[in-house]
């Protein structure tokens, strides 16, 4: 799901939560500029001699949330120079930040070394944190909420993140499920009516709470260029503790 690089006050619609195309879709600027959506961001990093583009969200002020494989690999180990483009819209965004420091969840590394980056059981622990010395939406963050079972249910999801397969990585994507979620091992949960798109990787997926209110209850882990099946790994209590832990 890395993707190479060349060094170079609108609620979601229920008709967004109802598309029904397959791969994911541009969003229109207002959508980006929106809340929650305005606090999804490019991340851009280095990884050995080679630069890559992933998605996060800020979480807690100065931290986003981001898939661990965007932060640590196993034959690179961390990345460096870590980028932040708040609510990037072609050539327009809300700043660019440089993290000060990025944390992977608990077992990834021995995970992805036992196997490989893309072995499920890699996946099912796949959560990283950037932390960034300043707020970085003037102190507003998403909402998010511990809880898998939610997404065993046909109740329709909504994955955002900047493709850069298709797509050229400016532009932030969206794509709805159209069927349930099932868990694979762990906290590693694919769906077979949606397919993301390389770049999108640590994006969010919303759902929605019995109140209504737009939460994040998974990120965005694995994908497929050619056809369904997407991958998240799931927020769950040691997903919710690795947050409270390390965000700020």
């Amino acid at each position: 799901m890395l993707s190479r690089l060349l060094i170079a006050a609108l609620a979601l619609s229920s008709s967004a939560l109802a598309q029904t195309a397959l791969a994911p879709q541009p969003t229109p600027p207002e959508f980006v500029q929106a809340m929650p959506f305005s606090l999804i961001g490019k991340l851009v990093f280095s990884q050995g001699d080679d630069w890559f583009q992933g998605t996060g969200t800020v979480i807690r002020p100065a931290g986003v949330l981001t898939a661990a494989h965007n932060l640590w690999d196993a034959n690179r180990g961390f990345s460096t120079d870590v980028f932040f483009q708040r609510a990037l819209a072609g050539e327009a965004s809300e700043g660019t930040a440089r993290a000060s420091r990025v944390y992977v969840f608990g077992g990834y590394r021995d995970s992805a070394r036992r196997g490989t980056s893309s072995d499920p059981r890699a996946f099912a622990q796949d959560l990283g944190i950037v932390l960034f010395p300043q707020p970085l939406a003037a102190g507003a963050a998403a909402g998010w909420w511990a809880n898998p079972s939610l997404l065993l249910t046909a109740a329709p999801t909504l994955a955002l993140g900047y493709g850069a397969a298709t797509h050229d990585g400016t532009r932030l994507l969206s794509v709805a499920t159209q069927e349930a979620f099932g868990a694979v091992t762990g906290s590693f949960f694919v769906n077979g009516s949606v397919f993301y798109e390389s770049g999108m990787s640590g994006g969010p997926l919303f759902a929605r709470s019995a109140g209504g209110e737009l939460l994040i209850a998974g990120i965005i882990v694995a994908g497929a260029e050619d056809g369904p099946g997407g991958g998240i790994r799931v927020l769950d209590a040691a997903a919710a503790q690795f947050i409270r832990n390390y965000a700020r």
